[in-house]
């Protein structure tokens, strides 16, 4: 008899689907709002010295906001301070932080990037995002500018192929008025 020899991974994680979290626990409240509590899958390296740890010092729980999904959801990480084990490293502890939930981050980088997908793709206005993923309308432009900085060129270092005119001037024959955009200028 073949068996497989990786771990299975349980079904509430592979649904929940954050990238290196484990689900630990779901519950229903009775308002219908769901709360997901999930751990990282692998202890995290130093950020000073880079050493993966393997001492816990204490445990906290966080909440962070995440895709609605069929309904109002609440999103809770038991994440852990760890200590450093490397003598020669000035940092003693620290807590983990993943490519999803930065540290001091209060949200998913999955949920930031439907936010901008919604605003700047789809077309749909800023309140109107913050309304439908039920997030606050300052987190939604934070996002969006956040994106844009990443993704748009610096206008500095930009040279231009081709100069235009972008200003036109006229001149009126018999008064000696400047017309400058539709304005008299005397």
């Amino acid at each position: 008899m073949n068996e497989p020899t990786v771990v299975a991974v349980d079904a509430a994680t592979m649904l929940f689907n954050l990238p290196n979290y484990r689900v630990i626990s779901t519950t229903v409240s009775a308002d219908g709002c769901r709360q997901v509590i999930v751990e990282s899958e692998q202890p995290p390296g130093c950020p000073s010295c880079g050493v993966v740890a393997t001492r816990k010092k204490e445990r906290r729980f966080q909440r962070i906001r995440d895709i609605p999904v069929a309904g109002k959801i609440e999103v809770v990480w038991r994440k852990y301070r760890w200590y450093c084990q490397e003598l020669e490293c000035q940092r003693l502890s620290f807590f983990e932080s993943t490519t999803q939930v930065p540290t001091r981050a209060r949200s998913t980088g999955r949920l930031r990037d439907h936010l901008v997908d919604a605003v700047i793709r789809s077309g749909r206005a800023i309140s109107e995002t913050a309304a439908g993923f039920a997030v606050s309308w300052w987190m939604v432009r934070a996002a969006v500018n956040e994106a844009c900085l990443l993704k748009l060129p610096d206008v500095d270092a930009l040279r231009p192929r081709m100069l235009g005119i972008d200003e036109h001037r006229f001149r009126s024959q018999g008064s000696g008025h400047a017309r400058v955009k539709g304005l008299r200028v005397r």
